[in-house]
Formats: C-alpha cells, structure tokens, sequence
C-alpha cells in the first residue's frame, strides 16, 4: 500500500448542541469510577464504537454498569475467549470496532487468541480490560498478574491511571479517541487500554467534585456530540517507486493469476477484479 499518515483534528466547541441531560446523568453517578468509565465510553460511541461484548467482574464493574446504561448496543458473554471472538466476527461484517470488556487477572489473558487473530487480519478490535492500581501490584495477592504487556501483537497500549481528582478528566478522553482511531487507521487491528481502577468497584457512595466536569475542554466536549479528537486518516496512492516495477514485470508476463486477500472493500474488490479482467488473467480469492 501507499503511504498512511494520522492527522490530528481538535474538536471545536459546540454550545448550542449541549447535551444536558448527559451531564446530569454524570452528576448523579456515585463515584470517580463511575464517573470516568462513562465519560470514556461516551467518547468511544462519538469515535465509532459498534457494540461492546462484556465479561463481567469485579475490578470492571465501573465499566460493566456504564455499558448496561449506555446506548451502544453490548451482549454478555460468560467466556472472555468466546467474547473476543465474537467481537471479531462484529467488527468483519460491520467494518466498525468493537470492544470487549474483562476484569483484571487471568481473564486479560483469554484474549490473547483473539488478539493475535486481530493483528494477523486487521481487524478493528478493542479490548478495554480492567486492572488493579500500580501500588497494588505484584503483592502476590489472588489474580494480581502481570497485565501490562501481556497481549502482544496490539496496535497501540496504554496503561491508563485510575479515577482521581488529581487526573483530569480530559487525559481519559484523549486516550479514548486515540483508542478508537488506532483500531482503524492502518493497518487496522488491536488496541488495548488497560484500566486501573480503585476501591470502591462497587456503586457505593464517595463524593467527587464537580468541577472535574468545569475544566474549559471537559466543558466543551459536553457541549458537543462530536468526538473530543477526531482523527482522519489519510491513504495516498502507491508512489510510482511501487507502481512502474509491477507494472514493468506485468507487462513481461506471458501468462499468470491473480491471487486476491482480504479486501474490506467494494471499491478494493472491484479493483482486483479489473486488473484480472484487463490482463486476461484468472483471478482466486485466497
């Protein structure tokens, strides 16, 4: 392919398509947790999520509820292997991401599979797995594995800091739109943020400040319905450094087949059908 370069486009301030009645969903919610795990699936809906494939558990319980009262379509699935797939198969007849969502520990390491499936395909997958805090790490406690760098062949990682006041709210929005916008930019494949999250995991009350919601971009960013970044990607055509060696060994061959891969679109598949049709070639789908 030719050239693939990611621009970086800041979202403007829309005031007029303030959205109210997500802030006072925001408002309401118990605590950081909550509050952070909405923002970033919000922003992953704005960015083109398709569905979402959850594995409930402790440590995602923030993210799991924040699903289950979202709008984005979501199935539970009781097998985090069986989820990564599922979510493969979504986002291979959609063209759109999908995530999965799984608790911290050995779940993580049921989506290695589908991980490298993803990668080898390009596949828009995004896997949103919940882990414990940095202290609270290699203390040789129940599940507590070694989460970072776990899933290898992935587009784009980050180890996300958990909910605090002293973590601005836009850090988990940035990651999100980055997220999403590295699943598709290509090569397409695997993402994964892997996210610490705090006591309480469950919905119980701890007061939060509602300036976090006040800072001038969380503020904009409520104000709109378009992502907090957007991100196009931009595909020039083969340079003719890769166009005039092809076209030199086409024209020299007496005979020979055209051998198709995974085409994601019309456009692509007409293309190899033409080239097959104007060398008077046999063209196999592999």
């Amino acid at each position: 392919g030719g050239q693939h370069t990611l621009h970086r486009i800041c979202s403007p301030p829309n005031l007029m398509a303030a959205d109210a009645s997500f802030t006072d969903r925001l408002l309401s919610l118990p605590n950081l947790n909550a509050v952070y795990s909405k923002v970033l699936l919000e922003e992953l809906r704005r960015g083109g999520l398709g569905h979402v494939f959850l594995c409930p558990g402790s440590r995602c319980s923030a993210l799991t509820a924040a699903v289950a009262a979202s709008s984005v379509p979501h199935t539970m699935v009781t097998d985090e292997r069986g989820a990564g797939f599922a979510a493969i198969g979504f986002a291979r007849a959609s063209g759109r991401p999908a995530a999965v969502v799984v608790t911290s520990g050995t779940a993580v390491a049921n989506l290695l599979p589908a991980t490298v499936e993803a990668a080898a395909d390009r596949v828009p997958l995004l896997l949103l797995t919940a882990d414990r805090p940095a202290e609270l790490r290699d203390t040789g406690a129940n599940q507590t594995v070694a989460q970072v760098g776990m899933l290898g062949p992935l587009r784009w990682f980050k180890d996300v800091p958990p909910p605090a006041e002293s973590e601005p709210l836009v850090a988990w929005l940035a990651d999100a739109a980055y997220a999403a916008a590295c699943t598709l930019r290509q090569p397409q494949g695997p993402v994964q943020l892997n996210l610490q999250y705090r006591e309480p995991l469950a919905p119980s009350a701890a007061a939060w400040p509602a300036a976090l919601l006040e800072a001038p971009r969380v503020a904009s960013w409520l104000a709109s319905s378009s992502p907090f970044t957007v991100y196009s990607t931009a595909e020039g055509p083969p340079g003719e450094e890769v166009v005039a060696p092809l076209a030199a060994l086409l024209a020299g061959a007496r005979c020979g087949v055209v051998v198709a891969g995974a085409m994601r679109s019309d456009a692509g598949r007409r293309a190899a059908a033409a080239l097959a049709a104007r060398l008077g070639w046999p063209l196999l789908a592999d």
